[in-house]
């Protein structure tokens, strides 16, 4: 996933715009979390497609799930010397966060 993107644009290229659309607005969401929902559209687009056929409250709670569970790990791991100058994907790798869908 490239940086320069946008946050949601390839998940948009995968997902409805409605589906899009909720995501923005929830208060419950934050970047990381647009960043998670692109992670996913990349690597398994497929497997998010089934899950947003499911239902949107489907796809939003798992969503929510991994946002947080990334979140509170690495905010765990900031300042602790083991984890400097690591990037985000190798801590969460190192802490055995899955990290796909």
């Amino acid at each position: 996933m490239s940086l320069s993107s946008q946050p949601l644009s390839i998940s948009a290229r995968v997902l409805k715009p409605s589906t899009i659309e909720a995501v923005r607005r929830s208060p419950s969401f934050h970047l990381r979390g647009w960043q998670i929902l692109d992670r996913w559209a990349l690597d398994s687009p497929r497997e998010l497609k089934s899950l947003e056929a499911q239902g949107i409250v489907l796809l939003l709670g798992r969503l929510l799930e991994q946002q947080e569970l990334e979140h509170r790990t690495l905010l765990e791991a900031l300042g602790q010397p083991q984890w400097q100058g690591m990037a985000e994907h190798e801590i969460l790798q190192q802490q055995e966060v899955r990290t796909s869908l």
